[in-house]
């Protein structure tokens, strides 16, 4: 069992990471081999079939780290546990030498899926080419240089102290790749099929639609239980609920509440569920300038329906009221004030700001100009839609005809701009630590920050959260700096849901999930 060590930090490692000098081993591995962790057979019932919601591009850079890790095909120097405090997975070692350097120690005889030596050497340049072509690892590592001290040693010298490190380094845009392997095919080739270090790798990929990932029986912590996994990409939930029910996939991820019941009521399937790690939420467009004035958000934050209604009506309980931006799953914030639910408030808003229904036909109008927006949804998360319905006749109530959209590509069409306010979900754990989604989401130039939200005095505070050693501070100001963003409008909470997976009961080795469903698909899972 290796370790994350602060020798410079006395005492302040047990307040910053809730780490001792020796950590546990990383989640995905075992002491021992049972015989359901030996690999199976060949053919076809060695072949574990996932229903997925997405399906893109694996390679980080192109924000494929998530996906990369979920699908059991990429892997970070460092990950989180089941209490999300970060442990060794391809680093055995973390020692921070002083406030700005950090000297890592990699496991013996890693290797890609290629065959070549992840060494230190292979993973310094897998950082650069992470911190050149991905502006979230750029944010997050901050690195003045890396510098390799062995084949299996390097050193990162950070900008600024950085004592997030240990969270940083399980952040999924520092996905480890084979950047030779990068440079030999070329990038645009590398990014249809990037070499990396997991228990399977990938044969084929056709994305939004297929994927068949092979075993790769070098893997480190011992070769998979099932030959191939095979993703089919299914936008809409009921889609996969379908198709588990047909038995034409062993997992279902991201079944609607609705198909928790079916699921569960069937003796051919079981419901495994991820803590909800995630926030459902309104994106406003503040590049647009009706959005730019604090009132009209203001407006639109108390005509939204109180969440325990969402909660009822659309999660049929599979989730947690909205209070602040993150997820008590990894912010817990006791004191948090969120706007209430008040559309005679929100309509004194609107009329304050010159608003008035002229023409008798429920819509307000300003200077003969009718108060309408467009709220973007997407099928992925089922979910959102019906949410949207909910608030759009709220909206009404107070007089904004919205218009609901549901788009394939949300991000390709958030980039695009032609929107109001856009219903989303994210995962707010990828680094354990609030720092991560706040810079992510909320500072200037956040690579999350689609709604153009910009507050210099929250961008401050996020900056001395970055720098803020010990942990009770930490929580402390991640949780003021909540507070402001509620009050601001930054965006409007609404849900904290559940993730569930429906599963065949011919699955073996997943009885209980990760609690944040980032960890998903690894070497153990098998199949009967």
């Amino acid at each position: 069992m290796k370790s994350i060590n602060y020798p410079w930090l006395l005492g302040l490692c047990l307040a910053l990471f809730v780490v001792t000098a020796c950590v546990p081993s990383a989640p995905n591995s075992t002491e021992t081999t049972s015989p359901a962790s030996q690999p199976a057979s060949g053919g076809e019932d060695n072949i574990l079939r996932l229903a997925v919601d997405f399906l893109r591009v694996l390679d980080p850079v192109q924000g494929g780290g998530f996906m990369a890790i979920e699908y059991g095909v990429g892997e970070t120097l460092l990950q989180l546990d089941t209490n999300f405090q970060p442990v060794p997975w391809l680093a055995q070692e973390l020692t921070a030498l002083n406030a700005t350097q950090w000297q890592l120690v990699l496991r013996p005889a890693l290797t890609f899926h290629d065959g070549a030596p992840v060494d230190a050497d292979a993973v310094k340049a897998s950082l650069e080419r992470a911190i050149a072509k991905n502006a979230t690892a750029q944010l997050l590592l901050d690195a003045q240089e890396i510098t390799v001290m062995d084949a299996q040693t390097l050193r990162i010298t950070t900008n600024q102290p950085n004592l997030r490190m240990p969270g940083v380094l399980t952040d999924p845009s520092t996905v480890i790749v084979n950047v030779a392997a990068a440079f030999a095919l070329g990038e645009e080739a590398f990014a249809q099929k990037p070499i990396m270090t997991g228990p399977f790798a990938i044969e084929s990929l056709t994305a939004e639609q297929s994927a068949t990932l092979r075993r790769y029986d070098g893997y480190w912590d011992g070769p998979a239980s099932v030959e191939r996994v095979v993703l089919t990409a299914l936008a809409e939930a009921d889609a996969r609920m379908l198709a588990l029910q047909a038995g034409q996939v062993d997992i279902a991820l991201n079944i609607r509440p609705e198909s928790v019941a079916l699921a569960q009521q069937d003796p051919t399937l079981a419901v495994v569920t991820a803590l909800p790690v995630a926030t459902g939420f309104m994106y406003i467009n503040q590049q647009k300038p009706t959005w730019q004035t604090h009132q009209m958000r203001q407006a639109l934050a108390y005509a939204v329906p109180d969440r325990t209604t969402l909660v009822k009506a659309v999660l049929r309980d599979q989730g947690l009221p909205g209070v602040g931006p993150i997820s008590p799953a990894v912010l817990a914030c006791d004191a948090l004030q969120p706007i209430p639910t008040d559309l005679e408030r929100a309509k004194q808003l609107l009329a304050e700001l010159g608003y008035a229904d002229s023409d008798g036909d429920g819509i307000v109008e300003k200077e003969g100009q009718p108060l309408t927006m467009i709220t973007l949804t997407y099928p992925q998360q089922a979910p959102l839609t019906p949410m949207a319905q909910i608030i759009q006749a709220n909206f009404q109530a107070i007089g904004i005809a919205m218009e609901i959209r549901s788009v394939e590509a949300i991000n390709d069409t958030l980039a695009q701009q032609d929107w109001d306010t856009a219903m989303y979900f994210n995962n707010m754990a990828t680094t354990g630590d609030p720092y991560g989604p706040l810079a992510n989401f909320y500072t200037e130039n956040g690579a999350a920050n689609r709604g153009h939200y910009v507050n210099a005095a929250v961008q401050a505070q996020i900056e001395i959260l970055r720098d803020t050693p010990q942990m009770a501070d930490r929580r402390v100001l991640a949780c003021q700096i909540s507070q402001t963003l509620l009050d601001d409008v930054a965006i409007v909470p609404l849900v904290y849901p559940f993730y569930s997976y429906g599963v065949s009961k011919a699955v073996t080795n997943f009885d209980e999930a990760h609690p944040f469903f980032l960890y998903f698909v690894n070497n153990k899972l098998g199949k009967q």
